[in-house]
């Protein structure tokens, strides 16, 4: 430990020097013409009734050594981060309207998509629906209370007009996104696509390009195929590793959240470094050790013994 404004030292210890000569100086005593013949009979008080005088000294020397501004040469944590961007990509067609189990498929996904956003507070994340067209619902974010209530506001009357399922438009606008924040400077740990879908890719840009160019550009894609019907999508499916994503087939909500709690495993949006702060304060520590002599001092002063010798 040092200490930044040592000159302090030379005018606290004249004023502790003369503060001790004047304390002692003037102390009260008590004459008697009847004190000698018990000088042999009374016993010295115990040091420990000298107490609270220690307490008031240990209190200066603390406060004055705050003043002379402590600080640590250096100090090493741990430092937790997170580095996630990721998006959730929506399928809004009229068919997530459909049954699964004792939801809809729509209520269902919603359900599990908040749970996982609720367990994942390091990591950015994003809302991207689509039918016929993509849309930016919200960009990746760390607000996640704003991110879930646009989340239970979105449904499938969201894009009414809309009735196609264009599986490569949101993937694109995804990976737009990423684009757009890396063109920004906002470098992130990794890139993950979060998707779901119940059916095959009828409208819009090829998804199998989109995937291609999601693995040039170091993007993650996990395809949570919802309720598919019997070779729905396969290809995207089979395509989907290439990315270092995987496929899961969600017949029940049940599956929906093994899927996201495999995902959830699967990415770690947490990491730990070694931080090295210079010169980092230590006053507090002598100040609260001041306040902390000063309070016992205040303690004593309700057993009766102590305020007398004092």
């Amino acid at each position: 430990m040092t200490f930044q404004h040592i000159a302090w030292i030379y005018v606290g210890l004249p004023l502790l020097l003369l503060a001790a000569i004047a304390r002692f100086w003037k102390r009260p005593y008590w004459g008697h013409s009847l004190a000698g013949h018990f000088r042999n009979k009374i016993r010295r008080p115990s040091p420990i009734l000298r107490l609270p005088v220690l307490l008031e000294a240990l209190a200066v020397i603390f406060l004055l050594t705050a003043l002379l501004g402590p600080v640590y040469p250096f100090v090493v944590s741990r430092v937790e981060r997170g580095g996630l961007q990721i998006m959730v990509v929506l399928d809004l067609s009229q068919s997530m309207e459909k049954p699964l189990g004792r939801s809809t498929r729509m209520e269902a996904v919603k359900g599990s998509t908040a749970e996982f956003i609720k367990r994942r507070p390091g990591d950015a994340i994003g809302l991207v629906v689509f039918s016929n067209n993509a849309y930016l619902v919200s960009p990746a974010t760390f607000d996640h209370d704003s991110l879930l209530s646009y989340l239970k506001l979105v449904n499938v009357d969201t894009l009414v007009n809309e009735g196609y399922t264009a599986i490569g438009e949101g993937v694109a606008a995804a990976e737009d996104f990423f684009t757009f924040s890396r063109e920004r400077g906002q470098r992130a740990k990794g890139q993950v696509v979060v998707l779901f879908s119940d059916g095959e890719n009828n409208f819009g840009r090829d998804p199998l390009q989109e995937l291609e160019r999601a693995r040039q550009e170091g993007t993650r894609v996990y395809f949570i195929g919802v309720a598919l019907d019997p070779g729905a999508s396969q290809e995207i499916a089979a395509t989907i590793p290439i990315t270092g994503g995987k496929f899961f087939d969600a017949r029940n909500p049940g599956h929906l959240a093994a899927a996201l709690d495999e995902i959830n495993r699967i990415e770690k949006g947490h990491f730990y470094t070694l931080q090295i702060t210079r010169a980092q304060p230590a006053y507090f520590v002598f100040v609260l050790l001041a306040f902390a002599m000063l309070a016992l001092r205040m303690i004593l002063n309700g057993i009766p013994h102590f305020v007398e010798i004092s």
